[in-house]
């Protein structure tokens, strides 16, 4: 409110400084026009009492009754005075300085006397400069008084328009103002807080900014319990995931167990017996799906941190293929590989490797041995992140088995321990990223959404 009064009075000022000068300008351009008219009627007038030479009507030309005249003097061709309300001027010739002086002085006209296009003389008059300014004067008085009026009734109208400017601009403030402070209690937070309330002293700016700031650190305390809950239930999700684990784990290390035991019983009872190398090979299967389990365990419980470099993609995508080579060659998988060369990003190449790679093996287990399609390819979504996709033609994931197919121990092979997509996952997770199952008509496709540290260019 005090700014827009200060801007109101400001804009006042200027334009009164700027009428006032205005009409004290006009009324003296007004007065010397109107002297100067006079001057050259004068002129006009005298034209034949200085061809008769007739001193007594130049006389009372000379001896003009006007308030804003302060003296009249005619003089002939030679420059000499022949009439001038002053007698002692008669007969003198006229100073040259008081001729220069009309051109440089306001105060002071000059009129040529014509007759026939010769000059008979001229007339010089002064003005009275006192009474001129007191006439100005007396006019920017009426001006003054006009202006104080109008700056009144402005002053009026400034307040007036002042008041609805701040309410009109204070009243949302302080209806957000009172919904800031009204939030806690249809949030249904703690009381303990609801104590400490914003202050009524200074304006309403101030006391919204301080709500604001109240509300940002309660933000951030909720924020940091919210954070802290989220340790709390990722470490409750670890344990289950670790009952479920071992549940896993035990039933399957029975199992093992127990072929273990059966093929060792028939090899003590029937040593020589023709089919003993069958035994000895149930043995040896048993026992590498238990290597296998045991490592596979042992990858997915161990931590990961991630150390991302600067890499190039496609080298990545190219060192992935070459590891599996021999593998895509005995079932005579066709690969190929879509990835510009400039693309890079900021990961983990190693765990990044090792997270293509399970994929990989997940899709030559599941392609058939002849007519097997394999396709990496990998480009850049939006400005800030990287999809690397593997895509196969093989029968695809069950449509029962979609939703927890990233579960651990969850695995459509006959023979698997079910930790290649949950290692997978956890390796997504420590570079901030996520994987995904996509809807296909045939085969599988999963695609990994990375992050980007570095813009991409391709």
């Amino acid at each position: 409110m005090t700014f827009v009064l200060l801007l109101v009075a400001l804009i006042y000022l200027s334009i009164s400084i700027f009428l006032y000068t205005s009409v004290r300008n006009d009324l003296t351009n007004q007065v010397q026009t109107e002297l100067l008219r006079l001057t050259e009627t004068l002129a006009s007038s005298a034209a034949d009492p200085l061809l008769l030479k007739d001193g007594g009507k130049l006389g009372k030309l000379a001896e003009l009754h006007n308030p804003l005249v302060q003296t009249v003097v005619i003089t002939n061709s030679r420059n000499v005075v022949v009439a001038s309300p002053d007698i002692r001027q008669l007969g003198q010739t006229l100073p040259s300085y008081l001729s220069r002086a009309n051109a440089h002085q306001a105060d002071h006209f000059a009129a040529p006397v014509l007759a026939g296009g010769n000059q008979l003389g001229a007339v010089y008059l002064q003005g009275n400069q006192k009474h001129i300014n007191r006439l100005v004067n007396q006019r920017l008085d009426r001006t003054t008084s006009r202006l104080i009026v109008l700056g009144l009734i402005t002053a009026l109208l400034g307040l007036l328009g002042a008041y609805l400017v701040s309410l009109a601009m204070t009243r949302p403030v302080l209806r957000l103002l009172d919904e800031i402070e009204s939030m806690e209690d249809r949030l249904g937070l703690d009381k303990k807080f609801t104590l400490v309330r914003t202050p009524q002293s200074g304006d309403e700016l101030y006391r919204l900014e301080w709500a604001f700031r109240f509300t940002e650190q309660r933000l951030r305390e909720h924020l940091l319990e919210l954070r802290q809950l989220h340790q709390r239930q990722q470490a409750m999700q670890c344990m289950a995931t670790i009952g479920e684990m071992s549940a896993q784990v035990a039933h399957e290390i029975r199992n093992a167990l127990s072929s273990l035991r059966g093929a060792a019983r028939y090899l003590v009872r029937y040593g020589q017996a023709d089919n003993q190398g069958d035994f000895i090979r149930i043995i040896e299967e048993e026992v590498q799906r238990l290597y296998d389990m045991t490592q596979g365990f042992l990858d997915f419980g161990r931590p990961y941190a991630a150390i991302p470099v600067d890499t190039q993609i496609r080298h990545l995508l190219e060192r992935c293929l070459s590891r599996h080579r021999a593998d895509l060659e005995t079932k005579t998988i066709m690969a190929t590989l879509d990835c510009p060369e400039s693309l890079h990003a900021m990961l983990d190449p190693s765990l990044i490797e090792q997270a293509l790679s399970n994929l990989i093996l997940n899709a030559i287990d599941a392609l058939p041995m002849q007519d097997g399609e394999l396709h990496l390819a990998a480009e850049k979504s939006g400005l800030a992140q990287l999809d690397i996709m593997v895509s196969d033609n093989g029968p695809g994931i069950p449509p029962e088995k979609r939703k927890n197919i990233f579960k651990p121990y969850v695995t459509t092979k006959t023979k698997g321990s079910g930790l290649g997509l949950a290692v997978v996952t956890k390796i997504m997770m420590v570079h901030d990223g996520s994987v995904e199952l996509c809807e296909t008509h045939s085969g599988a496709r999963f695609i990994l959404h990375l992050p980007c540290k570095l813009p991409l260019s391709s």
